[in-house]
């Protein structure tokens, strides 16, 4: 393993050979949770463009918008963490024989960093079109490669996207099974996690698109943002279920998850307020407090997935590693 991927992921015992727990901070904690909302907001705007209703075209627009900024930040993260930044790209080519790729498909490391660069295609894509249907590029060479890519037959259409929201359920997911792959025991019986994860991501996703419409001025009885808004119910009804799940699962082996400060976070940042309140501000509004309302667990539904994040990383380091670790 090359230098960089043995920093990301684990140092090896001198004395037996075993792998040693690695000891993740903030760059991997904040890496998942923007590289989710990445791929939530490109999985949502290309279902919703998959379906074809003219009233989705802004919502559309603005997950393909917000997609690649958020696939730059997390690999900005997963570079700075590595311990010899410089060498990231080892983690796609052989160093020793470039430039022959380097894919190891048995390793979480080496499969999501060429997730990331799979994904980044169909953002980019995505970016450039919506830049251009935005009137924000009036660049003559992407205008016309944008119109020839809409000329291109349906199914080929149909097929892109799908492949891209693959990619990036992929991207969203594998965060969870990272950590499944290492040696830590929390981590490596926890199943479930990446579908939490996974949830997670299309959750906090809608959330943020929820969000940055109704700062546009954007009602929260317009058909479009229901859409969303019912969707995000349902997510976060998932991932309460998994959430369920993936105690009953690790039992006793939870327990630095769900006791003592981490597990006040836990039950307070992530239960209560990431998974209950949302979904009763979801059953329980009026019309007159449906704007406030929706802000409001669009907000808390954000927290809840970056504390589910600091939480499941940090808590099974401590004491080892502590909370304000980069």
């Amino acid at each position: 393993m090359s230098p960089p991927l043995m920093a990301l992921q684990w140092a090896v015992n001198p004395g037996s050979g075993v792998p040693l727990p690695p000891r993740w901070g903030w760059y991997v904690i904040l890496y998942f949770f923007v590289g989710g909302l990445a791929a939530g907001c490109y999985a949502i705007a290309a279902a919703l463009d998959l379906a074809g209703e003219p009233r989705d075209r802004d919502t559309v627009r603005t997950g393909y918008l917000l997609a690649l900024p958020g696939l730059l930040i997390c690999t900005l993260l997963l570079i700075i963490d590595l311990g010899r930044p410089e060498r990231f790209w080892h983690m796609l080519i052989k160093s020793k024989h470039v430039p022959a790729l380097l894919l190891k498909y048995w390793s979480p490391i080496s499969l999501g960093s060429w997730i990331l660069a799979v994904f980044g295609l169909f953002a980019f894509v995505a970016f450039v079109g919506a830049v251009v249907d935005a009137g924000r590029l009036r660049w003559r060479a992407a205008e016309r490669a944008v119109a020839g890519v809409r000329r291109l037959p349906s199914g080929v259409r149909v097929a892109w996207l799908a492949l891209g929201i693959l990619a990036g359920c992929a991207l969203g997911g594998y965060t969870g099974v990272l950590l499944v792959g290492t040696t830590r025991p929390v981590w490596y019986n926890a199943i479930p996690l990446g579908g939490l994860f996974l949830a997670s991501a299309a959750s906090t996703s809608y959330a943020l698109l929820l969000l940055l419409l109704l700062r546009r001025g954007r009602a929260a009885a317009d058909p479009a943002l229901v859409k969303l808004s019912d969707a995000d119910g349902w997510a976060l009804l998932i991932e309460l279920a998994l959430v369920v799940l993936l105690l009953l699962m690790l039992g006793a082996v939870a327990r630095p998850i769900v006791s003592g400060v981490y597990g006040a976070l836990f039950w307070i940042g992530v239960v209560i307020v990431g998974l209950v309140l949302p979904l009763l501000l979801h059953v329980r509004h009026s019309e007159r407090s449906a704007f406030a309302g929706l802000r409001g667990r669009a907000v808390l539904v954000l927290i809840g997935g970056l504390v589910l994040r600091f939480v499941v990383v940090m808590a099974p380091q401590w004491p080892r590693v502590p909370p304000w670790h980069l």
